[in-house]
Protein backbone atom coordinates (compact mmCIF):
# COMPACT_ATOMS: atom_id res chain seq x y z
CA UNK A 1 0.00 0.00 0.00
CA UNK A 2 2.89 2.09 0.76
CA UNK A 3 4.54 1.92 -2.62
CA UNK A 4 1.48 2.78 -4.09
CA UNK A 5 0.30 5.91 -2.18
CA UNK A 6 3.88 6.85 -3.24
CA UNK A 7 3.50 6.25 -6.67
CA UNK A 8 0.04 8.25 -6.74
CA UNK A 9 1.59 11.03 -5.04
CA UNK A 10 4.60 10.96 -7.78
CA UNK A 11 2.09 11.31 -10.82
CA UNK A 12 -0.23 14.13 -8.52
CA UNK A 13 2.88 15.70 -7.82
CA UNK A 14 3.62 16.01 -11.78
CA UNK A 15 -0.02 16.54 -12.89
CA UNK A 16 0.12 19.50 -10.70
CA UNK A 17 3.34 20.51 -11.62
CA UNK A 18 2.30 20.74 -14.87
CA UNK A 19 -1.44 22.40 -14.27
CA UNK A 20 0.47 25.06 -13.01
CA UNK A 21 2.69 25.68 -15.62
CA UNK A 22 -0.06 25.38 -18.76
CA UNK A 23 -1.70 28.20 -16.54
CA UNK A 24 1.02 31.01 -18.00
CA UNK A 25 1.47 29.16 -21.24
CA UNK A 26 -0.03 31.46 -24.13
CA UNK A 27 -2.21 29.82 -26.39
CA UNK A 28 0.86 30.33 -29.41
CA UNK A 29 2.91 28.04 -27.73
CA UNK A 30 0.95 24.90 -28.27
CA UNK A 31 0.59 23.01 -31.28
CA UNK A 32 -2.36 20.54 -31.25
CA UNK A 33 -3.69 18.09 -33.62
CA UNK A 34 -6.91 15.74 -33.05
CA UNK A 35 -7.15 12.49 -34.99
CA UNK A 36 -10.58 11.07 -35.83
CA UNK A 37 -11.43 7.02 -37.87
CA UNK A 38 -14.53 5.84 -37.93
CA UNK A 39 -16.29 3.01 -39.78
CA UNK A 40 -19.34 1.64 -39.39
CA UNK A 41 -21.23 -1.51 -41.65
CA UNK A 42 -24.92 -2.29 -41.52
CA UNK A 43 -26.84 -5.41 -43.24
CA UNK A 44 -25.97 -8.88 -42.19
CA UNK A 45 -23.08 -7.52 -40.00
CA UNK A 46 -23.55 -4.75 -38.14
CA UNK A 47 -19.95 -3.73 -36.89
CA UNK A 48 -18.71 -0.08 -35.34
CA UNK A 49 -14.99 1.27 -35.18
CA UNK A 50 -14.37 4.22 -33.29
CA UNK A 51 -11.00 5.80 -33.08
CA UNK A 52 -10.33 9.08 -30.88
CA UNK A 53 -6.79 10.45 -30.50
CA UNK A 54 -5.45 13.26 -29.40
CA UNK A 55 -2.10 15.33 -29.01
CA UNK A 56 -1.00 18.25 -27.80
CA UNK A 57 2.70 19.62 -26.95
CA UNK A 58 3.18 23.18 -25.45
CA UNK A 59 6.82 24.46 -26.02
CA UNK A 60 8.11 26.88 -23.39
CA UNK A 61 11.18 28.61 -22.86
CA UNK A 62 11.84 26.92 -19.41
CA UNK A 63 9.48 23.48 -19.74
CA UNK A 64 7.57 21.57 -22.31
CA UNK A 65 4.44 20.02 -22.11
CA UNK A 66 3.51 16.95 -24.03
CA UNK A 67 -0.35 15.48 -23.52
CA UNK A 68 -2.04 12.23 -25.40
CA UNK A 69 -4.89 10.56 -25.25
CA UNK A 70 -6.02 7.53 -27.20
CA UNK A 71 -8.46 5.76 -27.32
CA UNK A 72 -10.67 2.92 -29.28
CA UNK A 73 -13.90 1.10 -29.30
CA UNK A 74 -15.32 -1.56 -31.50
CA UNK A 75 -18.26 -3.41 -31.36
CA UNK A 76 -19.78 -6.52 -33.89
CA UNK A 77 -23.48 -7.05 -33.51
CA UNK A 78 -23.90 -5.21 -30.31
CA UNK A 79 -21.09 -7.25 -29.04
CA UNK A 80 -18.16 -4.89 -27.55
CA UNK A 81 -14.69 -6.38 -29.51
CA UNK A 82 -12.33 -3.96 -28.36
CA UNK A 83 -12.16 -0.94 -25.90
CA UNK A 84 -9.56 0.52 -24.61
CA UNK A 85 -8.07 4.22 -23.78
CA UNK A 86 -4.09 5.17 -23.06
CA UNK A 87 -3.57 8.62 -21.45
CA UNK A 88 -0.12 10.27 -20.48
CA UNK A 89 1.41 13.34 -19.60
CA UNK A 90 5.23 14.38 -19.70
CA UNK A 91 6.58 17.64 -17.96
CA UNK A 92 10.38 18.73 -19.64
CA UNK A 93 12.11 21.25 -17.23
CA UNK A 94 15.13 22.22 -20.05
CA UNK A 95 18.51 22.67 -19.81
CA UNK A 96 20.95 23.63 -21.72
CA UNK A 97 22.53 21.97 -25.10
CA UNK A 98 18.49 20.33 -26.01
CA UNK A 99 18.81 18.35 -22.99
CA UNK A 100 16.08 17.85 -20.16
CA UNK A 101 14.46 16.04 -17.00
CA UNK A 102 11.27 15.13 -16.82
CA UNK A 103 8.46 13.83 -14.81
CA UNK A 104 5.61 11.52 -16.67
CA UNK A 105 2.35 9.74 -15.69
CA UNK A 106 0.69 7.38 -18.24
CA UNK A 107 -2.42 5.14 -17.16
CA UNK A 108 -4.20 2.80 -19.31
CA UNK A 109 -7.47 1.04 -19.34
CA UNK A 110 -8.06 -2.25 -21.85
CA UNK A 111 -11.27 -3.75 -21.34
CA UNK A 112 -9.83 -7.40 -22.65
CA UNK A 113 -6.43 -7.07 -21.19
CA UNK A 114 -7.07 -9.07 -18.00
CA UNK A 115 -6.27 -5.84 -16.26
CA UNK A 116 -8.53 -3.08 -14.76
CA UNK A 117 -6.11 -0.53 -15.39
CA UNK A 118 -2.45 0.09 -15.30
CA UNK A 119 -0.82 2.97 -14.43
CA UNK A 120 2.84 4.20 -13.68
CA UNK A 121 5.05 6.83 -12.92
CA UNK A 122 8.52 8.18 -14.29
CA UNK A 123 11.19 10.53 -13.87
CA UNK A 124 14.28 10.42 -15.81
CA UNK A 125 16.37 12.49 -18.44
CA UNK A 126 15.50 13.38 -22.29
CA UNK A 127 18.28 14.57 -25.00
CA UNK A 128 17.92 15.37 -28.76
CA UNK A 129 20.42 12.67 -29.72
CA UNK A 130 20.37 13.82 -34.28
CA UNK A 131 18.88 16.45 -35.69
CA UNK A 132 19.43 18.03 -39.44
CA UNK A 133 17.24 19.72 -41.99
CA UNK A 134 14.72 17.22 -42.51
CA UNK A 135 15.07 14.84 -39.75
CA UNK A 136 14.94 14.90 -35.89
CA UNK A 137 15.94 11.76 -33.03
CA UNK A 138 15.50 12.42 -29.37
CA UNK A 139 15.93 10.11 -26.69
CA UNK A 140 14.55 9.14 -22.93
CA UNK A 141 15.36 6.91 -20.29
CA UNK A 142 14.05 7.07 -16.83
CA UNK A 143 13.16 4.97 -13.74
CA UNK A 144 9.93 4.92 -12.24
CA UNK A 145 7.14 2.64 -10.78
CA UNK A 146 4.12 0.66 -11.75
CA UNK A 147 0.99 -0.63 -10.19
CA UNK A 148 -1.67 -2.88 -12.58
CA UNK A 149 -5.03 -4.05 -10.81
CA UNK A 150 -6.22 -7.34 -12.25
CA UNK A 151 -9.71 -8.12 -13.34
CA UNK A 152 -9.54 -10.97 -10.92
CA UNK A 153 -8.84 -9.15 -8.02
CA UNK A 154 -5.62 -8.49 -6.35
CA UNK A 155 -2.75 -6.73 -7.86
CA UNK A 156 1.25 -6.18 -9.47
CA UNK A 157 3.43 -3.70 -8.28
CA UNK A 158 6.91 -3.11 -9.58
CA UNK A 159 9.76 -0.59 -10.51
CA UNK A 160 10.27 -0.11 -13.66
CA UNK A 161 13.23 1.38 -16.12
CA UNK A 162 11.70 3.22 -19.14
CA UNK A 163 13.38 3.73 -22.33
CA UNK A 164 11.77 5.75 -25.36
CA UNK A 165 12.59 7.13 -28.65
CA UNK A 166 11.09 9.44 -30.89
CA UNK A 167 12.04 9.78 -34.75
CA UNK A 168 10.41 12.37 -37.24
CA UNK A 169 10.95 12.30 -40.75
CA UNK A 170 9.80 15.39 -43.02
CA UNK A 171 9.67 13.36 -46.02
CA UNK A 172 8.17 16.27 -48.26
CA UNK A 173 6.51 19.18 -47.78
CA UNK A 174 3.66 17.88 -47.13
CA UNK A 175 4.36 14.14 -45.61
CA UNK A 176 5.66 13.23 -42.35
CA UNK A 177 7.08 10.20 -41.45
CA UNK A 178 7.15 9.32 -37.50
CA UNK A 179 8.15 6.03 -35.20
CA UNK A 180 7.86 6.31 -31.59
CA UNK A 181 9.04 3.36 -29.84
CA UNK A 182 9.05 2.61 -25.92
CA UNK A 183 10.25 -0.19 -23.03
CA UNK A 184 8.99 -0.07 -19.95
CA UNK A 185 11.39 -2.82 -17.79
CA UNK A 186 9.98 -4.00 -14.93
CA UNK A 187 10.96 -7.86 -12.75
CA UNK A 188 7.50 -9.04 -13.55
CA UNK A 189 7.16 -8.10 -17.36
CA UNK A 190 8.10 -5.63 -19.60
CA UNK A 191 5.76 -3.57 -21.61
CA UNK A 192 7.24 -2.24 -25.45
CA UNK A 193 5.28 0.15 -27.48
CA UNK A 194 6.05 0.91 -31.39
CA UNK A 195 4.05 3.67 -33.04
CA UNK A 196 4.59 3.98 -36.67
CA UNK A 197 2.69 6.35 -39.11
CA UNK A 198 2.80 8.33 -42.40
CA UNK A 199 0.67 11.96 -42.00
CA UNK A 200 -0.34 13.19 -45.85
CA UNK A 201 -1.76 17.02 -45.54
CA UNK A 202 -4.84 16.93 -47.61
CA UNK A 203 -5.75 20.83 -47.50
CA UNK A 204 -4.45 23.46 -44.94
CA UNK A 205 -4.57 21.66 -41.37
CA UNK A 206 -6.46 18.48 -42.86
CA UNK A 207 -4.52 15.77 -43.19
CA UNK A 208 -4.77 11.62 -43.50
CA UNK A 209 -3.08 9.72 -41.59
CA UNK A 210 -1.96 5.71 -41.86
CA UNK A 211 -0.92 4.39 -38.87
CA UNK A 212 0.62 0.91 -37.24
CA UNK A 213 0.50 0.46 -33.42
CA UNK A 214 2.04 -2.63 -31.21
CA UNK A 215 1.53 -3.49 -27.60
CA UNK A 216 3.58 -6.63 -26.22
CA UNK A 217 3.38 -7.20 -22.81
CA UNK A 218 5.75 -9.88 -21.94
CA UNK A 219 3.92 -11.72 -18.87
CA UNK A 220 -0.18 -11.32 -19.05
CA UNK A 221 -3.07 -13.35 -17.25
CA UNK A 222 -4.17 -16.93 -18.50
CA UNK A 223 -5.81 -16.72 -21.77
CA UNK A 224 -4.67 -12.88 -23.00
CA UNK A 225 -2.53 -12.47 -25.77
CA UNK A 226 0.78 -11.12 -25.33
CA UNK A 227 0.55 -8.96 -28.12
CA UNK A 228 -2.09 -6.22 -29.63
CA UNK A 229 -1.62 -4.56 -32.76
CA UNK A 230 -3.46 -2.12 -34.34
CA UNK A 231 -3.86 -0.63 -37.71
CA UNK A 232 -5.64 2.66 -38.65
CA UNK A 233 -6.74 5.06 -41.72
CA UNK A 234 -7.37 8.59 -39.81
CA UNK A 235 -8.03 12.15 -40.87
CA UNK A 236 -6.28 14.88 -38.34
CA UNK A 237 -6.91 18.16 -37.77
CA UNK A 238 -3.75 20.46 -36.62
CA UNK A 239 -4.13 23.87 -34.47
Amino acid sequence: MGRKKNLLVAGFGITVAGLFSMTTTAAEDWKSEVELGAVMTTGNTDEQNFKFRFDSIGDLETVRHTAHVDTLKSSKDSNTTAQKAYLSYQLDYKLEGDRSVFGRVAYEDDRFSGYDYQVDATVGYSQLLFENNTMKLTGDAGLGYRTSELETGGSEDEMIVRLAAKYLWQVSENATFQQLLSAEIGSDSTISRSDTSLKTTIVGDLAMKLALSVKHNSEVPAGRENTDTETSVTLVYAF
